[in-house]
């Protein structure tokens, strides 16, 4: 997928792909306004939003419903270096959620592609363009 990126006003930059449109700021201790979220943050949403479309896919392939489903991700640093981060979604189900589909959700969760990518470490190049 191409990417394509433009730099706005103050600290905001849009990513446009396909028809779609992402705009990113920076916090006002960075020089931005914080009108939008900082392009970290979008990478850190990616993952638990990716595992609830997967979540959602199981449910609706069985008939049960995803209400009161939520998910709660929560990241820390391992060791000292900060780069270094442990992921943690909990997923909540409501009480009538069926018992023996509980390990089974957490599979369908585990087959998200932004995790899949990121443990497969991914290769990144930056250059000028020519």
């Amino acid at each position: 997928m191409k990417i394509e990126i433009d730099l706005l006003e103050g600290q905001k930059i849009q990513a446009s792909f396909g028809k779609h449109k992402i705009i990113s700021d920076q916090s006002i201790s960075a020089g931005g306004d914080e009108s939008h979220p900082e392009p970290f943050d979008y990478f850190l949403a990616s993952m638990p939003l990716c595992a609830a479309f997967y979540i959602r896919k199981f449910c609706e392939s069985r008939d049960i419903s995803t209400e009161g489903i939520t998910l709660t991700q929560d990241n820390s640093n391992i060791g000292e270096d900060k780069y270094h981060k442990r992921f943690s979604i909990d997923v909540s189900v409501p009480d009538s959620f069926p018992q023996k589909y509980k390990k089974a959700l957490l599979a369908a969760a585990n087959t998200c592609t932004v995790k899949k990518v990121i443990q497969a470490m991914p290769e990144f190049e930056i250059k000028i363009a020519e």
